[in-house]
């Protein structure tokens, strides 16, 4: 079976815009998190909120000048990742395009749900109904780039990216498509951030970012970052830290690697002790750029990429206190949810 490879990745982070700013301000330890200030009803706030976004530098198309904050995080981290990989154009059907997402445009939802409340159905933009659908983000991305092909939305909680990443890999394992393109993205909302305060979950965030997915033997462009090895989903509900060790035996067992050859765990959870993972250093990216839950697994992907191919772990994210190797082969990126939902993923070092 023809290994997949990842070629590009773009990023629209609080820590920065492109893998260039973020990877700086991860080594350096430059933190993401400051006081919102895109809200006048919160005061003393702190989250990992997008400053300074000139949608206009990165995206020409006069379309997508009204869209949602969501719609544009994602407009420019699919940019990024095209042309990172150093692909001059989409041909047509040969592309696929999967969005993971877990809230939506909740902005644009939320002055379209009170505008039809308080001022009635004539009243109402089209706009903000049309942009605030779960599948808004990724309808953006496949006019504005000219994608023809498979085009899905997921939506959930952390581990959608992972199960994003999975559907897209499957499309090109099958010869459905040549290309497939993964994105995840989250935009702050007041609401939300009530929301989730009071379920003992502060410091969110928001931004987008993206993967561009190809067979290694149709890559001519670029040097891949890594090798996607392998992928596993469960859900377990009566014994979810089963779930995870499950996962992480399937993945170990399709790339054909065991638990000592893992130099790098990125998780945005508890690992299980059952795991016995104490000796590798595990990272999260959470403490740096806040909680936006699918897209968090996405920057734990794009970052492991970029370390794999840095051949560096960045001290910053390390939660635990263990020994750095000095080369970085294989990194495991895990996530889980409730009631026994666990995926995971294998990154290796190209070769």
């Amino acid at each position: 079976m023809e290994k997949l490879v990842l070629t590009g990745v773009g990023l629209v982070t609080p820590m920065g815009i492109g893998k260039e700013q973020f990877w700086n301000n991860i080594i350096n330890g430059t933190s993401g998190i400051k006081r919102l200030t895109k809200f006048s009803t919160i005061h003393e706030t702190y989250g990992g909120e997008i400053s300074d976004f000139n949608f206009d530098v990165y995206i020409s198309d006069g379309r997508f000048r009204r869209a949602a904050d969501i719609s544009k995080y994602t407009l420019v981290a699919v940019n990024l990742a095209i042309s990172d990989a150093g692909v001059k154009t989409l041909n047509d059907k040969d592309t696929a395009l999967v969005a993971g997402i877990t809230h939506g445009a909740l902005n644009y939802a939320q002055v379209f749900h009170r505008s039809l409340v308080m001022e009635g159905a004539d009243n109402i933009s089209p706009i903000h109904f049309s942009d605030s659908v779960l599948n808004a983000p990724a309808g953006n991305v496949s006019i504005g780039f000219g994608i023809k092909g498979p085009v899905h939305t997921l939506v959930g909680g952390s581990t959608t990216t992972l199960k994003a990443v999975m559907l897209a890999s499957q499309m090109l394992r099958i010869g459905e498509v040549d290309k497939s393109i993964v994105v995840s993205s989250d935009e702050l909302n007041e609401l939300a951030l009530f929301c989730y305060s009071r379920l003992g979950i502060n410091t969110l965030s928001e931004g987008s970012g993206a993967l561009l997915i190809e067979k290694e033997g149709k890559i001519t462009e670029t040097t891949p970052y890594c090798y996607i090895s392998s992928m596993a989903s469960q859900f377990n509900p009566s014994n979810p830290d089963i779930a995870l060790y499950d996962v992480i035996n399937q993945c170990l067992a399709k790339a054909n690697i065991s638990l000592k050859d893992i130099d790098l765990v990125m998780t945005d959870s508890y690992m299980p002790h059952k795991l016995c993972l104490n000796d590798i250093p595990a990272g999260c990216i959470i403490p740096l750029a806040g909680n936006a839950f699918s897209l968090t697994v996405m920057w734990h992907i794009i970052l492991s990429s970029l370390a794999i191919k840095n051949g560096a772990i960045p001290n910053a994210i390390i939660k635990n206190k263990v020994l750095l190797p000095d080369y970085l082969r294989n990194v495991l990126v895990c996530s889980t949810e409730e009631c026994g939902i666990a995926s995971a993923i294998i990154l290796s070092k190209y070769l």
